[in-house]
């Protein structure tokens, strides 16, 4: 097969790639407010101009790896489906979960002080939802039920036991087992399933 040439925009991508991987070792080795430009450059073969040329500060490249790191997750919990095993892999796979959970913190706390990046948090979570949304329609689609609560709702359920749990293990580790979650997710689709009413045929 003929080599795809590299393109600007494929180049472009793959800069962007580097950064956000070299972004995510730095931030959890050195947290948020101690990781700096330089280092994430230099950690990723760039120079710092590089880095300026794809986000416009480190508040936004924080922000670009959350959402990546958010949206891969919601793909793989969509593909392992409702089988308990392979929600477990996706849940315990999770990437540096502590560090991520502590990064995300740090900057959610430093977003509630600023408007602007408030709002762009606020954007980042309601596109995060706007996936789970669409993860659990399919699900009630494939149950052939109409839930006992609103999808938005439900949605929202979802994503508070991931957060809760993920908030709880980071914290206590020996004491939230990596199977809770898979069991709440399973627990809720069954309640789902049973107190759901039949979806009329379209």
């Amino acid at each position: 097969m003929p080599i795809e040439p590299l393109t600007p925009e494929r180049r472009r991508a793959q800069t962007r790639e580097h950064l956000l991987a070299a972004a995510a070792e730095v931030f959890a080795q050195r947290g948020y407010h101690a990781a700096s430009i330089d280092e994430i450059a230099e950690r990723a073969g760039f120079s710092k101009g590089a880095v300026y040329s794809n986000f416009d500060s480190k508040e936004d490249l924080l922000l670009a790896l959350m959402q990546v790191r958010s949206a891969e997750l919601l793909q793989l919990f969509d593909l392992a489906g409702s089988e308990p095993a392979a929600i477990r892999e996706v849940y315990s796979d999770a990437q540096d979960r502590a560090e991520a959970w502590a990064l995300w913190t740090e900057f959610t706390l430093y977003a509630l002080r600023d408007d602007r990046r408030r709002r762009e948090l606020a954007e980042a979570q309601q596109a995060m939802h706007t996936h789970v949304v669409e993860m659990v329609e399919q699900q009630c689609r494939d149950a052939k039920v109409k839930p006992p609560v609103p999808i938005d709702t439900l949605a929202r359920m979802y994503t508070a036991l991931f957060q809760g749990l993920w908030q709880q293990q980071t914290v206590d580790p020996d004491g939230v087992d990596d199977d809770v979650f898979p069991e709440a997710v399973l627990f809720l689709r069954r309640a789902v399933e049973q107190l759901g009413t039949p979806a009329r045929r379209s």
